[in-house]
């Protein structure tokens, strides 16, 4: 799997609610980790962080609305 800086991924532990985009990738001890932002759009707000990426997957960039239902829900 490969992701580059800008690519819309979704985590797979929680893919209805922490979606956003890569932000840049490293080499860490063999294992490729991809700096994640969570899309502003979302109300929960949490600081960019590193995951493997086998924990994330490709995804296409919900809809406002989408979005809004997204959080309307996890109030």
């Amino acid at each position: 799997m490969s992701f580059h800086k800008g690519d819309y991924v979704r985590m797979k532990v929680a893919p209805n609610a922490r979606m956003g985009t890569v932000e840049d990738s490293k080499l860490e001890q063999g294992e490729v980790l991809v700096l994640f932002r969570l899309d502003p759009r979302f109300s929960e707000k949490v600081p960019d962080f590193y995951l493997r990426e086998e924990d994330l997957q490709h995804c296409e960039r919900p809809s406002d609305a989408q979005v809004k239902t997204i959080n309307d829900h996890t109030k």
